[in-house]
């Protein structure tokens, strides 16, 4: 039988339709991001290369970003990123050309959004890193600009993305507390690069230590009415490296976070009801010009790993839409939340110092609590769980589905 070529058209669209891999349905909403209709926890890297995309995801994290997008006009290796990215399960940020957009010239924009929209890895659009509300840059990544201030750009930059692509959200980072405010409407996702160890002064940063991270997460929660989620960008290099040129650096401050304060860092957020951590960044990590010697540098990536580990292990808590309660004490910061039958205590103290607390499960009288991360187990007496936080000390508890329990009332 002959095939016209009206039939032969019509089989190879179709036949090309059902090859092509469907871009992921991204959706905000009740202060959670969800990927094809799921809820998503973000581990994300910065600054990833297409040779370090297979390690990274093996070693767990599952978003990435490269300053490739922001860096250049057109990106030509764009792509080929991206199809690396899908490959090994990696969800990407993908970021519009800085000078372009400060300058609030969309043109550029426009093109990568188009040429990328329907990639299956695009996770969200990345419009800027730290704008400034009334600042208008005058030079960008060594490009000179002639900037409008980030008030403008920044919604304008929204309001291009999102009618060129309605089906995923918009992200940017920022650096000062009153940021999710100022820009809560120009964001589907908050992000804020807070980096607070070692404990450096308030002028070179924030200078308010762990608590800071608490901070930005209740900030973007008020300003959204808990509607637009939060992501927390840590630390993953020697701050103080940078400084020294215009600052006199104590020894103590001449180092990285330590391994005790990556895990503070990012339990303080998980446990204040942050919806996704990101690591600034891979590139930094391993070069050592942002480290003083390679042990320390070895320690850092080492602890990262298993924090990253850690999570994986508690996405069902930490992906569960299930209401959550959150409470601070005695400087912890503790969020207890349902996942499927279960009940997890996340729990961490912000403080340099020591804390004796008491924590709670509601509801629950007497019970015995796994600890997953420990050899050990804890008991819920009278309603309590008394405990003695070290500084900077992050706990974890499961209250599993057959354990037994006493509930109040019963």
């Amino acid at each position: 039988m002959q095939i016209s070529p009206w039939h032969a058209a019509v089989a190879l669209t179709l036949a090309l339709t059902l090859a092509a891999p469907a871009s992921a349905q991204v959706e905000v909403r009740d202060g959670h991001v969800f990927v094809d209709g799921r809820p998503h926890f973000a581990i994300g890297l910065y600054s990833v290369g297409i040779a370090d995309l297979e390690a990274v995801a093996d070693y767990g994290f599952n978003l990435v970003h490269t300053y490739g997008w922001e860096g250049q006009r057109t990106f030509d290796d764009g792509e080929a990123w991206l199809d690396a990215c899908e490959e090994h399960g990696l969800r990407a940020l993908v970021g519009l050309y800085r000078p372009s957009v400060q300058e609030a010239d969309f043109e550029d924009a426009i093109r990568r959004i188009e040429k990328f929209r329907d990639h299956p890895a695009l996770l969200a659009w990345h419009t800027m890193d730290e704008p400034g509300y009334d600042d208008a840059a005058d030079e960008c990544l060594g490009v000179a600009i002639e900037g409008v201030p980030g008030r403008e750009y920044m919604q304008k930059a929204y309001e291009v993305v999102r009618e060129h692509d309605p089906d995923h959200p918009v992200t940017a980072v920022f650096c000062h507390f009153n940021d999710p405010e100022l820009f809560i409407d120009a964001v589907d996702i908050v992000q804020a690069d807070y980096y607070c160890g070692p404990p450096i002064p308030a002028n070179w940063y924030a200078g308010t230590g762990f608590r800071g991270v608490k901070m930005f997460v209740d900030n973007t929660r008020k300003a959204s009415g808990g509607e637009k989620p939060f992501w927390y960008v840590a630390q993953l290099f020697d701050f103080s490296v940078s400084k020294e040129a215009g600052n006199e650096v104590p020894d103590e401050w001449k180092r990285g976070p330590n391994p005790q304060e990556l895990r503070c860092a990012a339990y303080t957020a998980v446990a204040s009801g942050a919806r996704g951590i990101l690591w600034w960044s891979l590139s930094r990590a391993m070069s050592g010009e942002w480290h003083r010697d390679q042990l320390s540098r070895v320690k850092q990536w080492n602890a990262l790993v298993e924090i990253v580990s850690e999570l994986n292990t508690l996405m069902p808590a930490l992906t569960s839409t299930d209401p959550e309660i959150i409470r601070t004490r005695d400087h912890v910061v503790s969020m207890v939340r349902p996942a499927g039958d279960d009940v997890y205590l996340i729990a961490c103290n912000y403080e340099r110092s020591p804390s004796d607390t008491i924590l709670t499960i509601p509801g629950v009288r007497e019970a015995t609590l796994e600890m997953p991360f420990r050899d050990e187990t804890a008991r819920i007496e009278d309603g309590a769980l008394q405990v003695h936080f070290d500084p900077l000390e992050a706990r974890v508890y499961r209250l599993a589905a057959d354990a037994e329990r006493e509930m109040w009332g019963e």
